[in-house]
């Protein structure tokens, strides 16, 4: 028998090939050189078998797309406890890049905006890491997950960190 899934990928696929609504993000210049053209979709199933298409094989940023696997190494890390008494998990209806903080405890509402995903990697790999072990971390993390080694792309890091606010610059 003949399996479906590779074919209900295509669909979706196909349905939004012709999709302009969007734009690449420009507010980073490596970013703004991203090639609008490529798409690919790809789909783990709860065995671990993983169906792809289109340009599932171009690497790319992942950008904030990282935040959902740094909270679950941080879990790892450090613990329910421990994560949450650093960040809530309230939807903040707000831009992903808002200073979205609780009243009082001026906590990070949310993981998934910056503030939020800030403070999660702050507690990867322990107390006294520093910010290279925490970027070890993700990265040997995301790595395990998408089952290959992955690296930091140093230009667009280069590319952020030259146009970030000079309080965040290195």
């Amino acid at each position: 028998m003949r399996n479906p899934v590779p074919d209900y990928l295509h669909e979706i696929l196909d349905s939004l090939r012709d999709d302009r609504a969007g734009a690449v993000a420009d507010y980073i210049p490596q970013l703004a050189d991203a090639d609008p053209d490529v798409l690919g979709v790809a789909l783990t199933i709860p065995n671990g078998r993983t169906y792809s298409v289109g340009d599932d094989r171009v690497e790319f940023s992942i950008q904030s797309i990282s935040k959902p696997f740094a909270y679950a190494a941080a879990l790892i890390d450090r613990g329910v406890d421990a994560v949450d008494a650093t960040v809530g998990v309230e939807p903040s209806g707000e831009a992903f890049d808002e200073l979205s903080l609780e009243g009082g405890t001026h906590r990070p509402k949310n993981p998934m905006i910056n503030a939020g995903a800030l403070a999660v990697h702050h507690l990867l790999a322990g107390d006294d890491a520093r910010p290279q072990d925490r970027v070890t971390r993700i990265v040997e993390f995301l790595s395990e997950l998408a089952g290959r080694v992955l690296t930091v792309d140093e230009e667009v890091y280069r590319s952020e960190i030259e146009t970030a606010d000079p309080a965040f610059r290195s």
